[in-house]
């Protein structure tokens, strides 16, 4: 091995060893936000799971860096006129052989490591880094456990623990009706925290917890200093004369101390148990509300909606061809399976399965922010319909305007012209978000479930029937034949999407 080629290596492993230190710092720098305050996510998963994670990204951003620095962009010729020229002391030379192909791979090389680094929202590279942070340390678990904390109502509260709390206070600051008050009410919100701290001290007396009550940014020395000072001042404020401003203000300390109660007790939770099922047993013991509707393998469904997409085209237009070669145009055929139909399954791909799959994603995001629970979200679901319309609209006119009249394309007055083809798909996407919140039964009859779908399939294959004679009711007479291939088609595509849109949740055992 030549001196070129080990120092070479040496500077490949010097800076793939800054690449795995820098990914190993940002990704303990990650925090999830409860509340107000952000929190180390770390708490949210077995310590295991944490640790691959961490190798999992490390491992990924150095094989990156050694694939950037040696394949793409290498930094050999640098280190080879560096050396050589130290060698000869001919500086001048050194200076006047970096051109682009030395430069160009040391600015990579450095721009890449300061990605690695950077914490900002416009980072490409943490995008990735949270993929994988969500993957392993379960934060959308946490947020849903801290929502579900922060709107738990107490009125199914057992009367010895209503009687313990009351014991353990250093004031008497709380009466068992307190726990039938309105939210709003200052003796409510207090009783709410007396719970949540009686809770949260359960989980202080076992040492394999220990960790978490001596993490700074838990705050947990400040949460019991403030919650026997609260004490004192609702006693107080019990005893005084109503006073709106003073009221006021005690509110605002109440929910305060009730979104740190919540943060450490949701990290208490899912830190400390074993499944998800006794996650929510909990949450439900401390009267809050449990989103019944957590649907499990969301990438099989997408998958799932693929193949009934690429299925649809293939069958539907099979037929339809046979059926206009048969009995509308037999002096006219047309090709059967060939090259289009290829074409026609990207396309519809594109306009029905990436809406779909942005559904699964704003549906994700929608639950973690939520705080109430209800059986149905119109508004979810009507929000989904024109995303779905939009998206698929400018989707269609990316692909046929740039396929067909790219030296004219105008994305407005394009958009315009086919927002006819974006009805049937937003339709869709409000009828998949509409059957999340419908889900089946792990028990369900299969003869059941067949029936269903079957009577899906027709009852959305009419619909497509009805809105592409619409959508293709311009077409002239010369393109009879496609027009009818194009309904034939919808028919089956988008009845499979419908008979396909059925979903099993993770629910709680009884």
């Amino acid at each position: 091995m030549t001196v070129e080629l080990l120092i070479n290596f040496a500077v490949q492993f010097l800076g793939t060893g800054a690449a795995f230190f820098l990914a190993y710092r940002s990704f303990q720098k990650r925090r999830i936000q409860l509340g107000a305050e952000p929190t180390l996510p770390q708490y949210f998963s077995r310590r295991s799971a944490y640790w691959i994670g961490i190798a999992s990204y490390c491992l990924l951003m150095a094989a990156l860096y050694w694939l950037l620095t040696w394949q793409w962009l290498p930094l050999e010729p640098l280190v080879t006129l560096i050396v050589e020229n130290l060698r000869s002391g001919e500086w001048v030379n050194l200076l006047n052989g970096l051109d682009g192909n030395t430069i160009i791979p040391l600015i990579g090389a450095g721009l890449f490591l300061f990605f690695i680094a950077w914490e900002s929202r416009f980072n490409p590279i943490l995008i990735l880094r949270d993929s994988i942070h969500d993957a392993f340390a379960i934060p959308t678990k946490a947020v849903e456990v801290y929502n579900a904390l922060i709107t738990s109502r107490l009125s199914a509260v057992d009367d010895t623990l209503k009687a313990q709390i009351a014991n353990r206070l250093l004031v008497s600051s709380i009466d068992p009706g307190d726990f039938e008050k309105s939210s709003a009410t200052v003796e409510y919100k207090w009783a709410h925290n007396c719970l949540l701290f009686d809770q949260i001290h359960d989980y202080a007396n076992q040492s394999s917890f220990r960790r978490l009550f001596n993490e700074p940014s838990l705050k947990w020395g400040e949460i019991c200093i403030s919650y026997n000072a609260m004490s004192e001042k609702v006693a107080v404020w019990k005893e005084a004369e109503p006073h709106y401003t003073k009221t006021v203000k005690l509110l605002k300390e109440l929910d305060h101390l009730t979104g740190l109660l919540c943060r450490l007790l949701a990290s208490l939770v899912v830190f400390g148990s074993a499944s998800e099922n006794e996650i929510w047993a909990t949450v439900k013991q401390l009267g809050g509300n449990v989103h019944e509707a957590r649907l499990k393998h969301t990438y099989k469904y997408i998958l799932l909606f693929t193949a009934a997409t690429a299925i649809g085209i293939m069958l539907g237009r099979e037929i339809s061809v046979s059926l206009h070669n048969a009995f509308l145009f037999p002096d006219q055929p047309l090709a059967h399976f060939d090259y289009t139909t290829l074409r026609w399954v990207a396309y519809a791909i594109l306009i029905y399965v990436l809406p779909i799959a942005l559904v699964f994603v704003s549906r994700t995001l929608a639950f973690r922010h939520q705080r109430e629970q209800s059986d149905r979200y119109y508004g979810f679901y009507m929000a989904m319909m024109i995303m779905g319309f939009i998206v698929s609209t400018s989707a269609s006119a990316l692909i046929l305007e740039l396929t067909y009249y790219k030296d004219h394309f105008r994305f407005l007055e394009s958009f315009i012209e086919h927002m006819r083809w974006g009805i049937l798909p937003a339709l869709m996407c409000g009828f998949v978000a509409y059957r999340m919140d419908t889900p089946v039964s792990e028990s369900e009859a299969l003869g059941k479930l067949v029936i269903a779908a079957v009577l899906r399939f027709l009852g959305w294959g009419l619909v497509a029937v009805i809105i592409m004679l619409y959508a293709t009711g311009d077409m002239t007479i010369q393109e009879a034949n496609l027009r009818f291939t194009l309904v034939g088609t919808a028919f089956f595509v988008v009845g499979l999407l419908g008979a396909s849109a059925s979903f099993k949740t993770a629910r709680l055992e009884d």
